[in-house]
């Protein structure tokens, strides 16, 4: 069995919603918003000590990464083909950074409960 799992963050809209958004905001501005909260919310948990994160989305993901400090990372197991757990070289964080179609449908509850690098 598996136990709780952590919370998860996410920004999605429908799609008429989005349109409204990017043309009061422009698609770019309106994107690179979403991606700076997402850096600021994992840096404040790094912060308050937060070790893992489990990141989706290729620019959300480097985003993340230079949000946390991470300059170079080991590349660890691989959770699904194409996702593997990294660990940073020079802090305590372990992340996983899936970008596009990588990952199957229990990709995130299986990050979570596998041992991360």
């Amino acid at each position: 069995a598996v136990g709780p799992l952590a919370p998860l963050l996410y920004a999605t809209t429908e799609p008429e919603v989005l349109q409204k958004i990017q043309q009061q905001w422009g698609a770019a501005a309106s994107s690179e918003a979403v991606e700076r909260l997402f850096g600021t919310i994992a840096r404040r948990l790094q912060q308050l000590g937060f070790q893992r994160f489990i990141v989706a989305g290729g620019e959300t993901s480097g985003i993340v990464a230079q949000s946390l400090g991470i300059q170079a990372f080991h590349i660890g197991p691989a959770i699904s083909p194409g996702v593997p757990w990294v660990k940073s070289t020079d802090h305590p964080v372990s992340l996983a950074l899936k970008s596009g179609n990588f990952g199957d449908e229990n990709f995130f509850a299986r990050a979570q409960t596998e041992f991360a690098v």
